[in-house]
């Protein structure tokens, strides 16, 4: 798991995602593959098909944070949440304080009264600035990441997990042609509501898309492959659904609903353009409402089949009944 180790290691709060952009930037190009960028920072690798229709793949690359919102007179950093987490999550963490340049500074996060402030060995309001500590800079907790038997724990597996699926993918499918432009990419700005979905999604202009995320699951076991069903902002493309099931069957394993009420880049995504097909494949961890996660890495490879059996039976007759509610195979 040497990559995906490299991926946790990358900071990127929302909004300030250079670090995991400019990886993935660099493994497309490595692969000889096309680019599509758009100008919040959402990066895609292109693998050319024999056709124009186009296949979306996605994962947010952004992660929770920080952000500095205050340097007190005796040095102490207060600051606001970007993204989803929770203050209390956040009592006696290591943290990374970053500058504009990602220059990095260790703190630790402390209760003081009823709120949080962050200390990083400042004494004074001046030595703070001095040291390049600003009002706006962005703080993340500082990467950790530990093998746990066949599992893996870090802080930021959502949505490390679901980037590194894509890479794997991308990987699997190396010496297939396909019938079809694919696009797999990290999304940025997706913890604070989404907002990368909306332009990388008018960058790639999808026929179908496919987002991989990372939720809660209170019990599975390594035959499962998660198919989100409903969640707040989404329901998803049932012929979609339907085919990823089926892919899931061939491939020997047992599709599961997934309903939740959290949701994802998915939300934007088929709603955008002229409306765009879209199903969310789950990546099951064992927690929720914490920082620091685990999930078995077997699901990463599971996925990646799942995904390799589907795309490479998908045709463009198949996006066109995807497509369309009348005259499909469904009516």
């Amino acid at each position: 798991m040497n990559r995906l180790q490299e991926l946790c290691a990358l900071p990127a709060v929302s909004g300030d995602e250079k670090e995991i952009r400019d990886y993935l930037y660099d493994f497309y190009k490595s692969k000889d593959l096309g680019i599509i960028e758009d100008r919040l920072g959402s990066v895609f690798g292109v693998k050319k098909g024999n056709s124009n229709y186009n296949v979306m793949i996605s994962s947010n690359m952004d992660e929770s944070g920080m952000m500095i919102s205050k340097i007190n007179d005796n040095g102490s950093l207060e600051f606001i949440i970007v993204g989803l987490y929770k203050k209390a999550w956040l009592n006696d963490q290591f943290v990374t304080l970053l500058d504009r340049h990602h220059n990095k500074r260790s703190g630790i996060v402390l209760r003081k009264g009823d709120d949080f402030v962050i200390d990083a060995g400042f004494k004074t309001k001046g030595e703070a600035e001095e040291a390049g500590v600003l009002v706006g800079n962005f703080v993340v907790v500082t990467p950790r990441f530990e093998s746990l038997n066949e599992s893996v724990a870090a802080n930021n597996l959502s949505n490390r997990a679901g980037i590194e699926v894509g890479l794997k993918l991308l990987e699997s499918l190396e010496a297939n042609a396909l019938d079809f432009n694919l696009n797999v990419g990290g999304i940025s700005h997706s913890v604070v509501g989404q907002r990368g979905a909306i332009t990388a999604t008018t960058a790639v202009n999808p026929d179908i898309a496919i987002v991989i995320d990372v939720a809660y699951v209170e019990t599975w076991d390594d035959k499962d492959i998660f198919i989100r069903s409903f969640d707040k902002s989404l329901l998803p493309s049932q012929i979609l659904k339907h085919d990823l099931y089926e892919a899931a069957r061939s491939c020997g394993f047992n599709p599961q609903a997934h309903i939740t009420d959290f949701p994802t880049d998915g939300s934007f995504i088929h709603k955008s353009l002229s409306g765009t097909p879209t199903v969310v494949v789950v990546i099951p961890v064992k927690y929720k409402d914490t920082i620091h996660n685990v999930i078995d890495t077997k699901y990463l490879d599971n996925i990646t089949k799942v995904l390799n059996h589907y795309l490479i039976s998908l045709n463009a007759n198949h996006i066109v009944e995807t497509q369309n509610c009348r005259g499909t195979r469904y009516e």
